[in-house]
C-alpha cells in the first residue's frame, strides 16, 4: 500500500510545484509588465483669440480659448476614454464649454486632441465681478478639463483613471493679451 502513495505524492508534489512556479511567474508578469498604470494627462491652453471688445455703447466680447489635451498611456494595452470636457469659468461661473468625442490612446503611445471653447459674453457681462474688472482690462478665467477611461489588460486586470486639469489664465481685452496658464493636474485611479 505505501508503493501505491509513493507516485501519488510525486504526482501531488510535481503538480503543487507546478502551481507555485506559475503563480511566482504571473506575480512578477503583473508587477513588471502586466501592472495598469494611469495615464499621464495635460491640458494647457494653446491660445485665446479675442476678436471684440467694447464696453460703451453695449458690452461686447468675443473670446475663444484654445485648448490642448496631451494623453500618455503607458500600459500594454489601449486606454479608452470618455467625452474630453472642457469648461471655462469666470469666477467660478461656467462661462463656456467645449466636448470632445470619446476615443482612444494606443498601448504606450500618446495621442492629442484640441478643444476650442467660445465664452458665453452675456454671462461674463451678468457676474457682478465685471464692471471693476472689465474697467481694468483684465478678466480672470479658469479652464477644467476632464479626462476619464480605463486600460484592460488581457481582457482581465482593468485600471480606470480620471484626471482634471485646472489652469489659470488673465485674459486683458484691451490689449488682446494673456498671461501664461498657470496649471495643476489631478488623477484619481480606481
Amino acid at each position: 500500500m505505501a508503493a501505491r502513495r509513493k507516485p501519488a505524492l510525486i504526482c501531488c508534489g510535481a503538480a503543487l510545484a507546478a502551481a507555485v512556479v506559475l503563480a511566482a511567474v504571473f506575480t512578477a508578469l503583473y508587477f513588471t509588465v502586466l501592472r495598469p498604470r494611469p495615464p499621464r494627462v495635460t491640458a494647457t491652453v494653446v491660445g485665446t483669440r479675442v476678436s471684440a471688445f467694447a464696453l460703451i455703447p453695449s458690452p461686447a466680447l468675443n473670446l475663444t480659448f484654445d485648448v490642448a489635451v496631451a494623453a500618455y498611456n503607458p500600459n500594454r494595452a489601449a486606454f479608452e476614454y470618455g467625452e474630453v470636457v472642457t469648461v471655462v469659468r469666470y469666477h467660478g461661473d461656467a462661462v463656456g464649454e467645449a466636448v470632445v468625442p470619446r476615443g482612444e490612446v494606443g498601448a504606450r503611445a500618446s495621442a492629442e486632441v484640441r478643444a476650442v471653447v467660445e465664452v458665453d459674453a452675456v454671462e461674463v457681462f451678468s457676474s457682478p465681478y465685471f464692471p471693476l474688472e472689465g474697467i481694468a482690462g483684465a478678466l480672470p478665467f479658469e479652464t477644467a478639463t476632464t479626462v476619464a477611461g480605463k486600460a484592460v489588460v488581457l481582457g482581465v486586470l482593468k485600471i480606470r483613471a480620471s484626471s482634471v486639469v485646472t489652469c489659470g489664465v488673465t485674459v486683458y481685452p484691451l490689449r488682446k493679451e494673456t498671461t501664461s496658464p498657470q496649471c495643476t493636474s489631478t488623477v484619481h485611479v480606481g
